[in-house]
């Protein structure tokens, strides 16, 4: 039996919202980092655009040569995962999420994993939300090295930047980011 093109529509529509789907989503996964493809690491510079918005690196006071964000390809050791991330090339430094077009957006979840493979880590994210409150949320890696998928709760709804900086490589270690599920329609 052929079910008419309406039938067809309504399950389909159905199932996003059943999985969570929500309208102007979109996930920065950094695939489009050709360089990274053929290389462990490979140099991207202040900043990265992509999908309607751009992560900017912001040297720590101290630093003495900027860095800048670092394409992490699949040869690199601790890149378990095996599709293209980011990293912050030096320690203690900062990293900004921002829409292109200044509007309002929501962070929804990231994965993280350790940039050397071995711990502690914990990351530490700062929305700045439309109103001007602050939200934070923090997120500690492990217990195994590798990839995990973080989700951020409600407060990361409605926000103008999100920022976060790079382990001291100390206490610290660095990380990688892929995958930041970002929402330009969701309001708080």
């Amino acid at each position: 039996m052929r079910l008419p093109l309406s039938w067809f529509a309504l399950a389909l529509v159905g199932g996003l919202l059943a999985s969570g789907a929500q309208a102007g989503t979109v996930t920065l996964d950094f695939e489009d980092l050709t360089c990274a493809r053929s290389q462990a690491q490979c140099e991207v510079g202040d900043q990265y655009t992509a999908r309607g918005f751009a992560l900017r690196y912001s040297p720590a006071e101290d630093e003495p040569l900027a860095a800048g964000l670092v394409g992490v390809g699949t040869a690199w050791k601790a890149n378990r995962k095996g599709s293209l991330a980011l990293s912050i090339r030096s320690c203690d430094t900062q990293v900004s999420l921002m829409a292109n077009d200044n509007q309002p957006f929501s962070l929804l979840s990231i994965d993280l994993a350790e940039m050397t493979g071995e711990g502690p880590t914990a990351v530490t994210f700062r929305g700045l939300k439309e109103d001007g409150s602050e939200v934070r949320q923090t997120f500690k890696l492990g217990p195994k090295p590798g990839w995990q998928r973080y989700t951020f709760d409600a407060g990361f709804r409605g926000l103008n930047s999100v920022q976060w900086a790079q382990g001291d490589c100390l206490n610290q270690r660095p990380h990688m980011v892929d995958n930041l599920v970002l929402a330009s329609s969701v309001k708080p």
